[in-house]
């Protein structure tokens, strides 16, 4: 199998499953890390992958194409799509694959996922959810300030592209 290449600086990527369990390849010069379908749901919350790998259906498409797939097939390559999520109040891109599943994230932006590291934001944990993925559920909506700033979310959500 040909080597994996980083769809952003086109260096080989370190697979990095030794200490990552499932499959994950990380880009020694950007350090961006591509993560395939089994790592995502082994080490992510559930509810997390979901969004995300839902996500990956409505995104446009991203202008590079999928490492995991073109060494797999290359005279097949796969274009990644890309949408944008805002863990942790944090705001970002992410590419995904809707062929293999495979997402890449640019340097800093997995650890938003990753669950018990060093301090990071993890959705594992309790944190404000995307206001277009509560919009219509009552049961976040704890009093009219509550649902005014849900609005004034949704709205800036929209606003700004999500």
């Amino acid at each position: 199998m040909p080597p994996v290449v980083c769809p952003r600086c086109l260096t080989e990527l370190e697979d990095k499953s030794e200490w990552w369990s499932g499959g994950a390849c990380e880009c020694e010069k950007c350090k961006g890390i591509l993560a395939d379908k089994h790592w995502l749901q082994s080490n992510m919350n559930p509810d997390d992958y979901l969004r995300l790998s839902k996500r990956v259906s409505t995104g446009s498409p991203a202008g590079i194409l999928c490492p995991h797939c073109i060494s797999v097939r290359p005279r097949r390559p796969i274009e990644m799509s890309k949408f944008t999520v805002s863990p942790g109040g944090m705001s970002f891109e992410v590419d995904g694959c809707l062929k293999c599943g495979s997402m890449w994230f640019d340097q800093g932006e997995l650890e938003s996922y990753e669950g018990g590291g060093g301090g990071e934001p993890s959705l594992n944990r309790s944190e404000k959810k995307d206001p277009v993925e509560t919009m219509g559920d009552i049961s976040n909506v704890g009093s009219a300030a509550d649902a005014a700033l849900g609005i004034l979310d949704l709205l800036s959500a929209i606003l700004s592209g999500f």
